[in-house]
């Protein structure tokens, strides 16, 4: 079964190195979707394919949350619906 999820955090801004390695792990497990730094200067990650991938993927995204990020903030929301992506977009690569 496919599904969605949406992942907000906030890490460090000045390294885009997040996003690209975010996009690698993604297009890895064949995901699709897009990453990229909000207006509130967190990181925005939503992705769909397979249920395993995404439960990974989610996996791979909270070891690499930084706690000590001020503010710490992350969520997580999924979905059912998928929304079509053909690509993993970021706003770095």
């Amino acid at each position: 079964m496919d599904r969605r999820v949406k992942i907000l955090f906030c890490g460090d801004k000045k390294n885009t190195s997040y996003r690209f390695f975010i996009k690698q792990k993604a297009l890895e497990l064949g995901l699709k979707g897009k990453c990229f730094l909000n207006s509130e200067e967190c990181f925005e990650v939503e992705v769909e394919g397979r249920s395993a991938s995404v439960d990974e993927f989610i996996f791979f995204i909270q070891k690499g949350v930084n706690p000590l990020a001020a503010p710490c903030k992350f969520s997580l929301e999924t979905f059912n619906d998928l929304k079509g992506y053909t690509s993993m977009e970021s706003d770095i690569v």
